[in-house]
C-alpha cells in the first residue's frame, strides 16, 4: 500500500478525479431519499444572514451535537443561480466554517445528482458523499477543532492514489477520455467512521460500471482512513470479474 509524501489538505480548492443517507456512527450508504428533491427544508436555530436568503440546511446534514450543519442552495431556485457553494456552517450563531469542494454533481436527482453525510459521533468530523449517477463523483473528511475547520480531505483522491497502479498494470481501456476510472456503488459500499479518528471505506472502482468491455478493468478498495496520521492504516485492492 502506497502512501504519498504529501497528503494535501484542501481548504477551498476545486479539484477533478451515489445517495442522501444520514450515516451517523456507521452505517452504510442506504437508498437516496427524496427529501432535498422534494423540497423538504430542516428549520435551523437561528435565521440565515440575508445573503444566505436561497440556502437551506441539506436534510440529514446536522451533526450529532446540533452545532453544525451543510448548507446549500434551495431547491427550488438552484438552476437559477448563476454561482453557489455548498458550506459547512455553525447554525447558533450562525458562521460560515468553510466551502466544501464540489466537482461534477450539483446533488441533484434530476441531474443523477445525490449526497450523503456522514458525521463521527463526537461531531468533529464529517464525511460528505458528492454523488453522480453511478456512485461518489467526490467524497470529502473534513475536520472541526474549537468551532474552526482542521483540514479537509479528497477520499477519492487518496483511494485513487492507491488503486493508479493496479489500473496502469491492467492495461484496461479508460472509462472515457475524462476518466480512467470510476467509483461505483453497490449494496456494500461505505464511507463511515468506525470510531470518532477512524473512517472504513469499502467501494468499487472500475472502468466498466454496463460490463459491457473486454478490455476493463474493476476492483474493490477496503481500507482505513487514520484521521490524526492523515494515511491510509490498512488497504486490500482486490480484481473483480465486473462490476456486482
Amino acid at each position: 500500500m502506497r502512501t504519498p509524501p504529501i497528503f494535501r489538505n484542501l481548504f477551498s480548492r476545486f479539484v477533478g478525479v451515489a445517495v442522501v443517507a444520514l450515516l451517523v456512527g456507521g452505517s452504510a450508504l442506504g437508498s437516496p431519499t427524496t427529501d432535498y428533491g422534494n423540497g423538504v427544508i430542516p428549520t435551523p436555530p437561528c435565521p440565515f444572514p440575508e445573503q444566505f436568503k436561497d440556502y437551506q440546511i441539506l436534510p440529514d446534514s446536522i451533526s450529532p451535537d446540533k452545532q453544525y450543519a451543510l448548507i446549500y442552495p434551495k431547491r427550488s431556485v438552484l438552476y437559477d443561480l448563476k454561482e453557489y457553494s455548498l458550506y459547512l456552517v455553525s447554525l447558533n450563531p450562525f458562521r460560515i466554517l468553510t466551502v466544501i469542494p464540489m466537482h461534477r454533481s450539483n446533488l441533484s436527482e434530476n441531474a443523477h445528482g445525490s449526497y450523503g453525510v456522514n458525521w463521527s459521533k463526537d461531531s468533529s468530523a464529517v464525511v460528505m458523499i458528492e454523488g453522480t449517477k453511478w456512485g461518489a463523483d467526490k467524497v470529502f473528511l473534513t475536520t472541526i477543532r474549537n468551532g474552526n475547520v482542521g483540514s479537509i480531505t479528497d477520499l477519492t483522491e487518496a483511494i485513487t492514489f492507491q488503486v493508479d497502479q493496479d489500473f496502469t498494470e491492467s492495461k484496461a481501456s479508460r472509462f472515457n477520455y475524462c476518466n480512467d476510472f470510476l467509483f461505483y456503488d453497490d449494496e456494500s459500499t461505505e464511507w463511515n467512521f468506525l470510531n470518532n479518528t477512524q473512517v472504513q471505506i469499502n467501494c468499487i472502482c472500475t472502468t466498466d460500471p454496463l460490463g459491457e468491455k473486454t478490455n476493463a478493468w474493476t476492483v474493490r478498495f477496503q481500507g482505513v482512513w487514520d484521521i490524526s496520521k492523515g494515511k491510509f492504516t490498512s488497504g486490500t485492492i482486490t480484481r473483480l470479474p465486473k462490476c456486482p
